[in-house]
């Protein structure tokens, strides 16, 4: 496979190879074959002749040994496969993920007895790699993996910035994981030398003999060369040029990546960077810069977008050529004045989960495949080799055996299916010019930002004079609230003195002090009232949010303050729905909630048109309790745990200081008095239209309005099954769901703009409106008493927004909402209540450390809310379902893993971007073209969803919940 900038690598014109070894000129039969005589293959050979005669051994290349990725490599040997560390712990769990990176060392340490082993040198060093942040965001992430190595037992550390410089030689990186145990090769030396060993123990090896068939059998047939060849056996080492032959075509996707090496470095130019030339870099994007020394003195510069082998062309590669140019200069400007004198690309293949394919080909007895090394071919197939030769040179142990397969983690006959064809090829075009879009964007972000010494700086004010404080007991850490509340709720801290000439109420305004003067509505007005009440927190909202929040927080010892103008309980906008029973069960409310009667719901009966699916819950049920019970239950905890709580109370406005900082609230009562609390930190718990995030300006992004309306209506009489049945028909949804053994709720979502047809609608007229969707929950409801009045909202907005500043926080829907079709709300505030309260709880006395932790929890509230704030857009669009999204269901209702994860989506508990992925993409565009549409127009709309995902991301990527 040949094409723009595939020329000879620097490597292979600095020691070209000697004569190549004759092309197969006759039939021929051997024990194993091995096509492909790249470093995978020959490796395999290698270690074959630890248990087969030499003579039994074929190897067939195409071309010349090594003129592959082998031979383009920088020879870089470092660990890792499959992602982050993070990644696999959380794809595979610990202990699989301890095996997987452990077997990458592994790898290390079999090329590093391998090239030992070699007569003839491979310019074998040892040294370190980082991984380099690239953006400021990548820092964060890459601190988690070397802890999260360190944690499984093996040896990463995390370089800050000026430790990433002066290892490296190069300011550009933020920061780095360090791996310190690394090889470096010349790949191409190793290759030549593998090549000579083979060559003098006696393996036949045939170059210029390309391979253009092979038939599974007992023997294999290899058509090569126009000769046929007879095996027991045969070893696929192909890796990118797979796909040639044929095989694999749906499940690699084949990637030309291009490396820059400069002229000999001068050594005092190369002290001027501050590096001494030994280990290597990657940096932390997708596609990422590599970089290193080699033993002569180049410097070796690589990476860069990659680009897909069917559509590289020569713009495309001159353009990634001048980029590389460009990123060299930045990265060391100290080497400016030292030519580029060679530049070259490798094709490489990669599976969608960046794991290789090492097993039996599917449907071809007796052949085996080993590639798809997504990078890591080094390592991974010294390693593999190995291992796999014993397997493959057992030619009596019969047709293939898992059970006496290679130990492995990769061990696989294929893998996950990507996007094919033309409409395939552009998708998959589309999704790396997004990867690589997605790291400009990265790159520009602020990062954590580090936290000035100055008051205005800090989420929570710093605490006065030493001689105005009191004594504080400690603050415990939130994790699980315990079953017994053991706070005092006793305001026991120092808190900020009452109001001073310098201090202003702030309602519905954030204006700063002036001349004093008659206030008008929405006003800055002077306070000159005495504080009544002085506290740690006061939090604005008794429900959900506010209320799991006060309980934490006074459990460890805070003294808390909780306001909400209902009297509660009451009924509010909601969906109902709790996913799951953790939330609950980590509150400590669980078995409270269903003491009153809320019945578990163990099964999910969801219809979307003519597609019908079942999820069923036995260990982990939904419950949909109705809100005055709800919202009781959490405030009656929150005043065991000690929080002070009035209900039926009215949060007017906000005390400030001159510098902005909020110091409490101003309360007004059901008699109309008012009156001042002091605290250190005021958290707006009250809702989408949150008076907090008015009064304090948060700023608010990714805003949309639900296209659907609302309404929903309770009964009682009928005991109806414990279950969920959620229906959409055209463009119409409507719901039923048990709150109580003969209570339910019908909820109806109709498009927005139809609301109206139904809001004057009696219980009659509501119900022959259900029934016109779905006459299985008409049925169900049909016999029940309606209890109370149709409830409706229309036009609620979605968003993030910041969710802290200088005294201030939002929780629960005050600080991000989803659309209400998804009823993730419950969920949603539940968890956001918790981590909230774990910063508040860990960092209370540590101004600076508690405005990094609110920094870190609003990243990543945005990280883990984003796919399913998506999502909920998507379905809550007030059209009916579309073409490409029927498609993707009716192949998803035949996948059961597939069900299975649209099951998780729903429920809260996996990210909407594990379901939506691009190779079910692909199957939904191969549907509908296979069964009569137009490719092009297919492809069209199938490439516009691509880009409305990237343009998602981009959105996002540019706004910082951290940043004021």
């Amino acid at each position: 496979m040949s094409g723009p900038g595939s020329a000879a690598s620097g490597w292979q014109r600095d020691d070209p190879q000697s004569a190549r070894q004759p092309a197969l000129a006759a039939d021929a039969e051997a024990s194993v074959v091995i096509v492909g005589g790249g470093l995978a293959g020959l490796a395999l050979a290698y270690q074959l002749t630890n248990h087969l005669p030499a003579r039994d051994i074929l190897v067939l290349e195409a071309t010349e040994v090594g003129a592959g990725a082998s031979g383009h490599s920088t020879g870089i040997v470092g660990p890792g496969v499959g992602g982050p560390i993070t990644t696999l712990v959380n794809r595979h769990g610990r202990d699989r993920a301890r095996t997987m990176f452990a077997a990458t060392l592994d790898g290390i340490a079999a090329l590093r007895r391998m090239a030992r082993a070699l007569p003839d040198g491979s310019e074998l060093t040892e040294g370190f790699q980082l991984v380099a942040a690239s953006a400021p965001a990548h820092a964060g992430s890459l601190r988690r993996q070397a802890q999260t190595l360190r944690d499984l037992g093996f040896d990463a550390s995390y370089l800050d910035r000026d430790g990433t410089a002066e290892r490296i030689g190069s300011a550009r990186y933020h920061g780095a994981l360090c791996y310190p145990d690394v090889a470096l090769v010349n790949p191409w030396l190793l290759v030549q030398s593998l090549r000579a060993a083979l060559l003098a123990a006696g393996v036949r090896i045939a170059e210029d003999t390309p391979v253009t068939a092979i038939t599974g059998g007992d023997p294999v047939t290899v058509t090569a060369g126009g000769h046929r060849v007879r095996a027991s056996r045969v070893a696929l080492t192909t890796d990118g040029f797979t796909t040639g032959l044929g095989l694999f075509t749906r499940n690699v996707a084949v990637i030309r990546t291009h490396v820059l090496r400069t002229g000999p470095v001068p050594a005092d130019l190369l002290a001027r960077t501050g590096w001494d030339g030994r280990g290597a870099a990657v940096d932390s994007r997708s596609f990422f810069n590599y970089l290193r020394m080699t033993a002569r003195g180049r410097l070796l510069f690589g990476g860069g977008p990659a680009l897909l082998e069917p559509r590289v062309d020569e713009r495309g590669v001159a353009a990634v050529r001048d980029r590389l140019v460009r990123e060299l200069a930045a990265t060391f400007p100290a080497l400016a004045d030292v030519p580029v004198t060679d530049f070259w690309s490798g094709v490489t293949a990669s599976t969608f989960d960046r794991l290789p394919i090492v097993g039996p080909v599917p449907g071809r007895p007796g052949v085996w495949f080993a590639g798809a090394w997504c990078g890591h071919g080094l390592a991974l197939s010294a390693l593999t080799a190995e291992l796999l030769a014993p397997r493959l040179a057992d030619l009596a142990g019969g047709p293939d055996q898992a059970a006496s397969a290679p130990d492995l983690p990769w061990l696989r006959s294929t893998a996950g299916l990507m996007p094919t064809g033309r409409v395939g090829n552009l998708l998959l075009a589309g999704y790396l010019r997004g990867l690589d879009a997605a790291d400009r964007i990265a790159a520009v972000r602020p990062g954590p930002r580090s936290t000035p010494p100055a008051r205005t700086a800090s989420a929570v004010p710093a605490e006065p004079a030493a001689s105005a404080l009191r004594p504080r007991p400690p603050v415990a850490t939130a994790t699980e609230l315990p079953a017994t509340a053991t706070g005092s709720g006793v305001a026991t801290a120092s808190e900020p003195p009452p109001t001073s000439a310098g201090e202003v109420l702030i309602s519905g305004s954030t204006q700063r002090s002036g001349p004093a003067e008659e206030p008008a509505v929405g006003a800055a007005v002077a306070g000159n009232r005495a504080v009544e009440q002085q506290v740690d927190v006061v939090i604005v909202g008794a429900r959900v949010a506010g209320s799991a929040l006060a309980a934490r927080l006074a459990a460890a010892g805070l003294s808390v303050a909780v306001f909400d103008r209902g009297d509660l309980p009451a009924p509010t906008l909601s969906t109902h729905i709790l996913h799951g029973t953790e939330d609950l069960r980590i509150e400590g409310v669980y078995d409270t909630v269903v003491a009153h009667g809320v019945p578990p719901l163990h099964d999910v009966w969801v219809r979307l048109d003519d597609v019908k699916l079942h999820f069923r819950h036995p260990d982990d049920p939904g419950l949909c309790p109705p809100r005055d019970v709800l919202d009781q239950v959490l405030l009656d905890r929150a005043v065991a745990a000690g929080a002070k709580t009035s209900t039926g109370t009215a949060v007017v406005g906000l005390r400030r200081g001159v510098d902005g900082t909020v110091h409490g609230v101003t309360v007004q009562r059901a008699d109309g008095s008012v009156r001042d609390v002091s605290a250190r930190l005021v958290v707006g718990a009250d809702g989408r239209n949150s008076s907090v995030a008015r009064w304090v300006g948060a700023r608010q992004y990714l805003t949309a309005r639900s296209e659907r309306a609302l309404l929903w209506r309770y009964f009682t009489g009928v005991r109806i099954p414990p279950a969920l049945l959620w229906h959409r028909i055209g463009v119409h949804i409507v719901s039923i769901l048990p709150t109580g053994p003969e209570d339910f709720v019908v909820i109806a979502q109709p498009p927005e703009r139809l609301q109206g047809e139904l809001a004057g609608r009696d219980v009659a007229g509501f119900l022959r409106h259900v029934e016109s969707v779905s006459p299985e929950v008409a049925h169900l409801a049909a016999s029940g008493d309606a209890v109370g009045e149709l409830n409706r909202v229309v036009r609620y907005p979605c968003f993030f927004r910041q969710p802290f500043g200088p005294g201030w926080a939002l929780v629960g829907d005050a600080g991000h909402a989803k659309d209400a079709t998804l009823g993730h709300g419950i969920n949603d505030a539940l968890r956001n209540a918790r981590g909230l309260a774990a910063v508040l709880t860990a960092h209370w006395e540590q101004p600076a450390a508690l405005t990094a932790g609110l920094a870190r929890w609003a990243r990543d509230r945005d990280r883990a809310e984003l796919p399913n704030y998506w999502y909920g857009q998507d379905i809550g669009r007030g059209g009916p379902v579309t073409t490409m999204e029927h498609a993707f269901l009716a192949r998803l209702q035949r996948d059961s893993r597939a069900v299975s994860r649209l099951d998780d989506v729903m429920g809260d508990r996996l990210d909407a971007d594990r379901l939506l992925t691009l190779p079910r993409l692909a199957g939904a565009v191969t549907r509908r073209v296979t069964g009569g549409e137009s490719a092009s127009a297919v492809g069209r709309e199938a490439v516009d969803l691509v880009q409305l995902a990237w343009a998602r991301r981009r959105a996002a990527a540019r706004h910082d919940p951290s940043a004021p």
